[in-house]
Parts: C-alpha cells; sequence; structure tokens
C-alpha cells in the first residue's frame, strides 16, 4: 500500500477518521488496515552519549523514528530490538500499541525485570509507533496522547552550572548565559569533595556543607528571584548529609533538591520529606508505575522527574504523572538523550497538567545558538528551532514532527563500525 493512496483513502473517509483521544483509538476505521513490516535501527552519537535510532516501517508507507536511551554503546538496546522486540512487531497493527508493549515488556522481562536497557529498547521503539500513529491521524503525538495537551511548548531548564559557585564573578557569568538563552530555570550541581561517579563514602564534611550554603547563595544572588534553581545531586548521599544540605542552601529558597538519597525507596525518603525546608525529588533512574508507586502514595518525595525516555514509553510516563497528579505532586523530566527522544520527551510534557520543567543540555559547541540543545538538532528536519526563550518548540507536523535526515546521520553520527539500517 503506498503512502499517498492510503492518506487520501483516509482523508475522504470523513470526520471519523480525525484522531480521537487515546482510549478511542481503536474506534478509528484504520485500525487492522496497516501493517508493521519492518523494525531497523542504527547506532549513533548525535547528543554527547550514545543513543539507538530505531525506525519501523509499515505497509502504508509511513514510518515511524524513535531513539533509545543510552547505554555505554547501544549494543545491549541493539540486541534487544533486533532479536526480542522485531520478532513481535513485524505483522501487527500499529494501533495496538499498549498490547504490544506488553508483549514486549513480558518478552524482554528476564533480560533485567523490565529495568534498564529492555525498557530502554521497549521505550525507544513506542516512541516511533507513536510517530506512526500522529502521522496516520494526521495529528502532533501532544495533542493525541491522554486525549490533548496542555500546552503548546514546554518549558525547559537547563543543566548547567557556574565555573566556580565561590565566585561572584563566575556566579554573574553564569547568569547573563542563561538569560542570554532565553532560560528562566536551571538545574546546578552542588559541591562535592568527592566525584559522584567515583564515591568512597556518602558522608559530607562541614565545610562541604558549608560551601554548598554560601555557592548557591551566590547564584541566586546572580540570577535574580524571578529564575528558579534546583540542587543537584546524585543518588551520593546518607541521610544526615542529605538533611543538613537541604538546610544549609534553604535561604536561597530552591526548586527542588534532585537525588539526595541513593535510588532505591525506603522509609528514610519519607523522613527526609518531611523534615526537609526545601521540596525533595527523584526518579531519574526509576522505571514504570511499579517504582515510581512507593514514591507516591508513601509520601516520600515532593516532586517526581521522569526519564520519559527509558521510564517505559510516552503512555506509560503520562500514567506516572497522572498517578502523580491524585497525590497532588508536580511532576518534571530528567533528559540526556538526544534530539529525537528530546522531542519525543517534550509532546509528552506538554499533557501533563502538573508540569515543572523539562531538562536540557547546552554543553555542546553546536548548542551555544541558544535554540537547540541536546545535539545536533538538524538531523530532526523539524523547520523550526527546537528551542525558543527557554521553551521546546512543536512544528505541529504529524507525529513527532520529526522528518529524519538519514543523510547527515550516516556521515556524521554513526558510532565508529556500525553498519547503516538499509
Amino acid at each position: 500500500m503506498k503512502r499517498r493512496s492510503f492518506l487520501h483513502k483516509m482523508a475522504v473517509a470523513g470526520a471519523a477518521t480525525v484522531f480521537m483521544p487515546y482510549l478511542d483509538l481503536m474506534a478509528s476505521p484504520n485500525v487492522k488496515k496497516v501493517k508493521i513490516t519492518n523494525v531497523k535501527c542504527v547506532r549513533t552519537k548525535i547528543g554527547f552519549r550514545p543513543s539507538l535510532l530505531v525506525k519501523i516501517e509499515t505497509d502504508a508507507g509511513i514510518v515511524g523514528i524513535g531513539e533509545c536511551h543510552h547505554d555505554e554503546n547501544s549494543m545491549g538496546a541493539k540486541d534487544v530490538v533486533l532479536n526480542v522486540i522485531k520478532p513481535i512487531l513485524v505483522g501487527q497493527d500499529p494501533y495496538e500499541l499498549e498490547r504490544l508493549v506488553f508483549k514486549m515488556s513480558t518478552r524482554s522481562s528476564y533480560y533485567g525485570g523490565n529495568h534498564g536497557i529492555p525498557l530502554h529498547a521497549i521505550t525507544g521503539v513506542e516512541f516511533a509507533l507513536w510517530d506512526i500513529l500522529g502521522k496516520l491521524a494526521d495529528q502532533p503525538v501532544y495533542k493525541i496522547l491522554g486525549g490533548g495537551a496542555h500546552r503548546k511548548s514546554v518549558r525547559a531548564y537547563c543543566t548547567s552550572r557556574p565555573r566556580d559557585l565561590l565566585s561572584k564573578d563566575s556566579c554573574q557569568e553564569f547568569a547573563g548565559k542563561m538569560k542570554t538563552w532565553g532560560f528562566t530555570a536551571a538545574k546546578v550541581d552542588f559541591i562535592r569533595d568527592q566525584n559522584w561517579e567515583r564515591l568512597d563514602n556518602r558522608m559530607m564534611s562541614y565545610n562541604e556543607i558549608d560551601r554548598n550554603g554560601r555557592g548557591f547563595q551566590n547564584v541566586r544572588d546572580a540570577v535574580g528571584p524571578d529564575f528558579d534553581i534546583a540542587v543537584h545531586a546524585h543518588w551520593e548521599l546518607d541521610f544526615d548529609s542529605a538533611l543538613r544540605v537541604a538546610h544549609a542552601v534553604a535561604p536561597m529558597k530552591p526548586w527542588w533538591f534532585e537525588d539526595p538519597l541513593p535510588i532505591a525507596y525506603n522509609e528514610q525518603w519519607v523522613k527526609l520529606t518531611e523534615r526537609s525546608p526545601i521540596p525533595i525529588l527523584t526518579g531519574e533512574n526509576l522505571y514504570t508505575r511499579d517504582d515510581f508507586r512507593p514514591f507516591i502514595v508513601n509520601g516520600a518525595v515532593n516532586k517526581i522527574e521522569i526519564d520519559i525516555s527509558s521510564a517505559g514509553g510516552l503512555l506509560e510516563a503520562k500514567k506516572i504523572a497522572d498517578m502523580a497528579e491524585t497525590y497532588y505532586i508536580s511532576v518534571a523530566t530528567h533528559n540526556v538523550a538526544g534530539p529525537v527522544a528530546t522531542v519525543a520527551s517534550a509532546h509528552c510534557a506538554a499533557t501533563i497538567r502538573e508540569f515543572a520543567g523539562h531538562e536540557a543540555f547546552m554543553n555542546q559547541a553546536i548548542n551555544a545558538d541558544g535554540k537547540s540543545c541536546n545535539g545536533d538538532n538538524a538531523v530532526l528536519g523539524y523547520g523550526v528551532d527546537l528551542l525558543k526563550d527557554g521553551y521546546l518548540q512543536f512544528n505541529d507536523k504529524p507525529g513527532l514532527g520529526i522528518t529524519l535526515d538519514e543523510k547527515l546521520v550516516k556521515e556524521k553520527y554513526m558510532v565508529p563500525g556500525e553498519t547503516w539500517w538499509d
């Protein structure tokens, strides 16, 4: 079936073909008329970490593009996509997205218990399926996921920091950069004598606590009262140290204190949130509703942060956010992925009512224009700037709005030794 003739038939079918909220997807007259014919992938490094691009082809001539959250070299995700997921999807109807995600997660569960690399692979594939569904509907994904959007652009926060938090001049330089780029919020690493990736212990010294109090006050003085500042840790502290840091930085009124304790849920999270003078947030290393549930229902956090590119897909992220909303907990996103997953994540963020901010990285020279983030946005074929005045933009094209520049990816961003998907 050719794409042009298929879309023509879809158009003349009348109002019945206009896309409806997700729960009504199966009422579309296109159900059982489209089949997945192939699943392809290629390892790339478009952002600052390797990631796997996914391409799903259909007999309607419509393709979907997705991106899997990084692992060390994307070999793990590629193995799962080609050898576990592809046999499940080929010949299936993309409209049966939720059933297909269930089958993929069940089939891959013994590779990681629905955590880690297998779920990264499923999430990237789910992005591509949503891209197909949006194109079939001739609607952007953010207008159809969960019944529609709460915003037409998504507030972003920049993950960055002054060169030296203890230098007022350095903090002023940082503030000037944020203003130039248009951001109204940033996430700033706290001061630590240890590298978070090579911890010796979880204890903070008095001097470290004191320096954080002074350093973050310098940041607040530089950016002013109308700029949100998140204090960024990496799951690296014990309870006592986390509580002391929270009190030290409290005078500058942080947006949130991110990942102060180790990843797993236990009762110390509840105690910290109850005793902290500032909001506590976690979630970037959690997967699916099962991981988020104890934090939400037990009041263990004030806010949650979903890494939409790894937590199980757009629909799963929306379900997590909806669960949080019932407990009056707002949502932010973690995002260290490349441009394709960044766009997909933003589509989901637009549908979350109690949404705080979406992570954006500007640490590559190519993003110094303030109009792009998380790598080379030229691969998107987007037609508009992805980032404008600190907000992620949509081009309102069908699906994710991506027209992948395969030539650019192939010539510049493939992982060395990788073979192109054709």
